[in-house]
């Protein structure tokens, strides 16, 4: 009964590995086919990912700015 429980789990856990990589491989060239452009001899940040991150830049920027702003006027209260 143990040996036949035993298997089970590895078919259960072995089952979901694969998929799980198989999702990672699919997401992962998913988002190089985004970000990345290998057209050339080099592998370079496409337009669209450098928008990305020029706007995801800015609102971090702006997320900390405000933060560090409430924590300084918040000191004489």
């Amino acid at each position: 009964m143990t040996a036949v429980l035993q298997e089970i789990i590895t078919l259960l856990t072995s089952g979901l590995s694969q998929m799980a990589t198989g999702i990672g491989a699919g997401f992962q060239s998913f988002m190089s086919a985004i970000f990345l452009d290998t057209s050339g001899t080099t592998t370079v940040l496409s337009v669209t990912g450098g928008l990305i991150v020029v706007f995801a830049a800015i609102a971090l920027s702006i997320g900390l700015g405000r933060l560090c702003a409430n924590y300084l006027f918040g000191l004489g209260k």
